[in-house]
């Protein structure tokens, strides 16, 4: 046990001691969190519309009062302006257009051109389509009112699954979940390149230590490193962003599973990586395409089809998935099953790693 805890100390000083590995563990995890928030999560929640009143009529006016009530528009007369040259040109994203005569058809309920709303927009903006869709419910909401008819079905939309998640909320487990597979897989290969390259491996087969008892304190020294990357990660999105996500069992136990998984794909990398220069341009190669198909800054389900391959084969998939449903959503039966799914990889590609690399042939 003695062993175990000395080559424990002696990696946690190794490991402060190199910047560039308390630059990924702590520092660009808190990086990518901020720039991604500020970024992403604070885009506007409304569209702004521009609009072309040829009625100017008290109903018309009426209309656009009932599109600005919604919140989700901000309306911006369009009077003076070549509103479908501005469209062309990619200077808007949307505009609406509303008839001469609107008012005399709607009083007298009379369909003709002069009752139709007419809406312009570029298909190539993502927000363009449910802007429109919220012009139609309006529409439908206020001839219904018109008419002084009311709806026989009503729909009540009530968010139970993701507690008016935030996109912060959604952010931190994905950036969690980056910061292991990034903090271990590099780390773990640029370790066991170093060792090679410096003769620490022959001079450890020498000693009284056995491979277990190494492995057992890359374990430890892995798990405190980890956890005190995600404290730094969890404080910073509280004192930030007001993100409170759970903490436990399933998230500290996803946590060190995914730790091991990762330290067992960077000892298989560094198998037959053996040169310390090129050892993190390998772990890179690998980290940071998962990184971005694995759902830790989007959700997978916007992915193209191949990529959701990818992201099926991934195990940060399931890692991010996991502390998402353990640390935000509260779907612990979800995080359990990808639990399971994590712990069986690491059993397998650490177990993997650790028959593979041998130390007397290095």
């Amino acid at each position: 046990m003695s062993r175990v805890s000395n080559e424990v100390k002696y990696s946690l000083i190794s490991f402060f001691r190199n910047r560039g590995t308390v630059f990924w563990a702590f520092i660009f995890p808190v990086m990518i969190m901020i720039f991604m928030v500020y970024v992403f999560g604070g885009q506007q929640t409304t569209v702004t519309l521009y609009y072309a009143d040829h009625d100017n009529s008290a109903t018309s006016h009426a209309f656009l009062g009932a599109l600005n009530s919604t919140g989700a528009f901000q309306l911006q007369d369009g009077s003076g302006m070549n509103l479908n040259q501005s469209l062309e040109d990619g200077k808007i994203m949307m505009y609406l257009e509303i008839p001469a005569g609107f008012e005399g058809n709607i009083s007298t309920q009379a369909m003709s051109n002069s009752s139709y709303l007419q809406v312009y927009y570029d298909k190539s903006k993502v927000a363009a389509l449910p802007a429109v869709s919220a012009i139609e419910q309006v529409a439908d909401q206020f001839s219904m009112q018109m008419i002084g008819a009311k709806p026989l079905v009503s729909v009540i939309a009530q968010d139970i699954t993701t507690n008016s998640m935030s996109y912060g909320d959604f952010l931190l487990p994905g950036v969690v979940g980056m910061t292991i597979m990034m903090s271990c897989v590099n780390g773990t290969v640029s370790a066991c390149a170093k060792n090679r390259s410096r003769g620490v491996f022959r001079k450890l087969a020498t000693t009284p230590i056995s491979k277990v008892e190494w492995n057992a304190s890359r374990i430890l020294t892995q798990t405190i490193t980890l956890l005190m990357s995600v404290a730094v990660s969890l404080t910073v999105g509280w004192l930030l962003f007001q993100i409170t996500p759970q903490i436990n069992i399933l998230t500290v136990s996803l946590v060190v599973c995914g730790g091991v998984l990762f330290a067992g794909l960077g000892t298989i990398l560094a198998v037959f990586v053996r040169d310390e220069d090129a050892a993190i341009f390998a772990a890179s190669a690998i980290s940071f395409p998962l990184m971005f198909v694995s759902g830790s800054f989007t959700t997978v389900d916007t992915l193209p089809g191949f990529m959701k391959v990818v992201a099926a084969l991934s195990p940060l998939t399931y890692l991010n998935n996991g502390l998402r449903s353990a640390m935000v959503t509260g779907n612990f039966n979800d995080a359990l099953m990808n639990l399971l799914v994590v712990l069986l990889g690491a059993a397998v590609l650490f177990t993997l790693g650790v028959i593979l690399l041998r130390w007397k042939d290095d």
